[in-house]
């Protein structure tokens, strides 16, 4: 009997440093409470980048896996459930209804995430942004860089809302967030157009313009969310 197998997608250095934490708190070596390594020793045990150790620390940080304390590190979440951890995937396919189902979610978190940013943002969070989108304009044309560029930029404007809720509401969205992404970058025929949408969200933000950074985010929504069905309607034709 034939069996049709998916190939394999290849993960980014951040996805794998998750895969890595994730296995190392599911077979108990890391529990709740324990405090993880710092970002330099992290950096020199893995052989990484600061930036991908930044982006997976962010990415477990919004799944509620790990808390970081100000001054004092970051802990595996006291109250993090292993099955938590499990349920974390890298894709999901997804066809029309799933496209508008998700944006029937990510619109509302997003446009209020985008608002309380104006109101919050720090100085620091405000430069991880600009970088975020000098990241985004410096890969254009590489779909995995852009996606992953673009991921960071809607978490940390999550993360600007200082909102617990709200950051940790996009654990189910991040994974199905990815293949959207991907699905509105694929369908993107003018590519500066999509830096100059974020960069409006930027700006806004920035300005501490909250009304502004609502409109833009949903300006940005609404242009995504018809690429994605676009790109998904293209992929069902084989194009």
């Amino acid at each position: 009997m034939a069996v049709d197998l998916e190939p394999i997608e290849r993960m980014t250095v951040s996805e794998e440093i998750i895969k890595k934490l994730i296995d190392l708190i599911n077979s108990g070596v890391l529990g709740p409470g324990d405090k993880l390594p710092s970002e330099r020793e992290l950096m020199e045990q893995l052989k990484v980048s600061r930036a991908s150790i930044r982006e997976a620390l962010r990415s477990l940080g919004l799944a509620g896996l790990l808390e970081t304390r100000p001054g004092n590190g970051t802990y595996v979440s006291e109250c993090f459930s292993s099955l938590i951890a499990g349920q974390v995937e890298w894709s999901a396919l997804l066809g029309e209804q799933d496209i508008l189902e998700l944006m029937e979610v990510r619109e509302p978190l997003e446009v209020q995430a985008a608002g309380l940013a104006a109101q919050r943002a720090t100085v620091t969070q405000l430069e991880e942004l600009r970088q975020a989108i000098e990241r985004l304009r410096s890969n254009l044309g590489d779909v995995e860089q852009e996606v992953a560029a673009d991921l960071v930029f809607h978490t940390i404007i999550a993360e600007m809302a200082q909102n617990r809720v709200l950051y940790r509401l996009t654990l189910g969205l991040r994974n199905l967030l990815r293949e959207y992404i991907k699905q509105a970058t694929s369908a993107t025929e003018t590519k500066m157009s999509t830096v100059e949408e974020h960069q409006a969200i930027f700006e806004a933000i920035e300005e501490r313009d909250e009304a502004r950074a609502r409109q833009a985010m949903v300006r940005h929504l609404q242009i995504s969310k018809q690429l994605a069905l676009s790109g998904q309607a293209r992929r069902g034709k084989g194009g």
